[in-house]
């Protein structure tokens, strides 16, 4: 069995394992998550927080849905997007950035 990083236990779960549904959630992550990051790397780098915010919320629930450490960090970059506190967000960022990035090469070789 290969090695990932995500876990599609909750989409097989609420699809009831139609593998027509499952492949239709990963064609939709691999089509809209790589841009919502893209913008999220934006965000950051301008230290725009109320961008950061918005692109972190829109990405938590398909980054828990897929299984994905990264919505923790979603949650922080979230938070801090909310608030003025002086953060380093960059672990937060780089860690979320890293694993979507090994999630892509993942979910295209494995679909």
């Amino acid at each position: 069995m290969k090695k990932t990083t995500y876990d599609l236990t909750q989409v097989q779960m609420i699809s009831d394992n139609d593998p027509d549904f499952v492949n239709t959630m990963v064609d939709t992550f691999l089509k809209e998550m790589p841009l919502d990051l893209e913008n999220l790397a934006s965000a950051v780098l301008e230290e725009n927080r109320e961008n950061v915010r918005l692109y972190a919320h829109k990405m938590k629930p398909s980054l828990e849905l897929f299984g994905l450490k990264g919505h923790e960090r979603a949650r922080n970059l979230e938070l801090w997007g909310k608030n003025t506190e002086q953060k380093d967000i960059n672990e937060d960022f780089m860690f979320l950035h890293q694993e979507l990035e090994n999630t892509f090469l993942e979910l295209e070789r494995d679909f």
